[in-house]
């Protein structure tokens, strides 16, 4: 799994998870990047209900309320079992083909 797979799918699961905890409220998730001593560590999502840390290197999540109570803690065996319950909410990568072009003729020097 790459780099952007494992942050997509830790996105949607904390996604997944405020709409869970707060249903009928408007979740409006922003991200940014987490450094740590002057490391970077990962992504940090806000909204106003929680605040979720996704951890790069450990490939956890960590989800706290407003006050900075943990309300959750998820590592990568539990964040893959989350994301085959949630539904994708980003694009995803573009294809690393190249698109098929019609065939033309090509000309060279002699």
């Amino acid at each position: 799994m790459t780099p952007s797979q494992k942050l997509s799918r830790a996105r949607n699961c904390v996604l997944a998870f405020c709409r869970e905890q707060f249903p009928g409220e408007t979740i409006e998730l922003r991200d940014s990047v987490f450094i740590c001593n002057e490391f970077y560590r990962g992504r940090r999502f806000r909204s106003e209900q929680i605040s979720a840390v996704w951890f790069t290197e450990e490939d956890q999540v960590k989800i706290h309320a407003p006050d900075g109570t943990c309300l959750a803690t998820w590592d990568a065996d539990e964040l893959a079992e989350r994301v085959q319950g949630c539904q994708a909410e980003t694009l995803p990568m573009p294809s690393t083909r190249p698109s098929v072009m019609p065939q033309e003729e090509i000309r060279r020097a002699a």
